[in-house]
Formats: C-alpha cells, sequence, structure tokens
C-alpha cells in the first residue's frame, strides 16, 4: 500500500471514529435530558426507570447501559452532582454578597439546598435512595454549620463522623423524606419549616443565638 493510500485509509478511519463519538455523545445526552425532564417535571406517582428513560429518548437499554452501566442510580447520581455544585455556588455568592455570621450563614445553606431540590421534585422517585446522595446533599450544609469540619478526601472517616457532617445528615435525609413522601406545600414554606427545625438545635449552645433564630428564619435571602 502506498503512503497516500494509507493516509487516505487512516483519514477515513479518524473521520469513522469521530462520527461514533459524536454519535455517543449525543445519544447520552439525549438520555440525561429524559432524566432532567422526568426529575424537573410536575410530580409523578411512579418511580424513573430505565424503561421510561429510554421511551423519552428514543434510545435503547443497550444504548442506557453503555453510558450508564449502574443503571438510573448513577444517571440520577449525576444529575444530583450538578445540583450539589450549584447549590455550592449561589451559597458562596449569597456569602459574600451577605457576608453573614455562621448562624445566618446556615440559614442560607438551608434555603439553597431547599431551593435546587424543588427544581427536581421527581429525583427521588426511584427504589432506593444511595446514602452517598444524602451525604452529598449534607456537605453543603455541613461546611454552613462549622467552617473546621475536615475536607481532606483521604480521611473520609473523620468527615462521616464530624458532628456537623452528623447533624448535616441528618437533615438532609428529612429533606429527601418529605420529598418522597410529597411534603411540598410551598418552597417558601418548606425552606422555613427545615430551617426552623436545624436553628434552634445549633443554638441550644449559644443561648444569645437562640434568642433570635425566630428572626432569621424570616429573614432569609430571597431566590
Amino acid at each position: 500500500m502506498s503512503d497516500m493510500s494509507q493516509k487516505l485509509e487512516d483519514r477515513a478511519a479518524d473521520a469513522r471514529r469521530r462520527a461514533a463519538e459524536t454519535k455517543n455523545q449525543r445519544t447520552k445526552m439525549k438520555i440525561f435530558g429524559s432524566a432532567v425532564r422526568q426529575a424537573s417535571g410536575p410530580r409523578r406517582q411512579q418511580q424513573i426507570t430505565v424503561v421510561s428513560i429510554c421511551k423519552e429518548a428514543r434510545v435503547s437499554s443497550t444504548a442506557f447501559y453503555y453510558h450508564f452501566e449502574n443503571g438510573v442510580p448513577q444517571l440520577l447520581g449525576e444529575l444530583l452532582d450538578r445540583s450539589v455544585q450549584h447549590i455550592k455556588r449561589r451559597i458562596a455568592d449569597d456569602v459574600r454578597r451577605e457576608n453573614p455570621d455562621p448562624n445566618y450563614r446556615v440559614a442560607i445553606a438551608v434555603y439553597r439546598l431547599v431551593e435546587e431540590l424543588f427544581r427536581y421534585p421527581n429525583m427521588f422517585e426511584i427504589e432506593s435512595v444511595p446514602r452517598k446522595w444524602v451525604q452529598a446533599l449534607a456537605m453543603p450544609l455541613a461546611d454552613a454549620v462549622v467552617a473546621g469540619r475536615p475536607t481532606d478526601p483521604e480521611d473520609a472517616w473523620a468527615i462521616e463522623n464530624h458532628p456537623a457532617m452528623v447533624i448535616a445528615e441528618y437533615h438532609a435525609n428529612a429533606i429527601v423524606g418529605l420529598l418522597r413522601n410529597d411534603y411540598t406545600p410551598s418552597f417558601e414554606f418548606f425552606a422555613k419549616l427545615v430551617t426552623s427545625q436545624i436553628i434552634p438545635v445549633l443554638g441550644m449552645a449559644d443561648s444569645e443565638f437562640a434568642d433570635r433564630w425566630q428572626n432569621l428564619i424570616h429573614s432569609m435571602p430571597r431566590i
């Protein structure tokens, strides 16, 4: 085979590879888009499944598992990860703007967490919510509860068992449970309900703060 023929064959192979990669990326985006729509649509009384996602995205289950071999939990887990990053950015923006004291920062964190989850009311419509999801949602809240929480990813035990993380995970789990049971009369009511539960607990060791937590839940930042 001549050098020219080899170059032409190599170019053709590269073109086929790029076309396949583009098709795979489009398929993955269709699957992810379907998951976002089902998670963010009106409240549904049925689980988000591979079948429901593939039907809406018009892809095969084989294509689905090619991209998400661990099924719906992996797919929605990616959506959750994006949501957590969005929560952290919103909290950081509020902190820069408001320059809040540590106690008010907790109220902001709860507010932004609930706000984000209200965007995806069906995200937890799966057979079992993985604990790592709850822990991921608890992270921004734990960061607000105490600035000194361990953040070394290698020290998983210290992170998981730090008092701030224990408190945050408890409330994140409660939030998920309430959403799964469709206890969502309104965003404002839900945010204030959660804040009213966590603030007094944190205020037990601070009598001055405990006396003014009522003012905090009525002065949370607007969306």
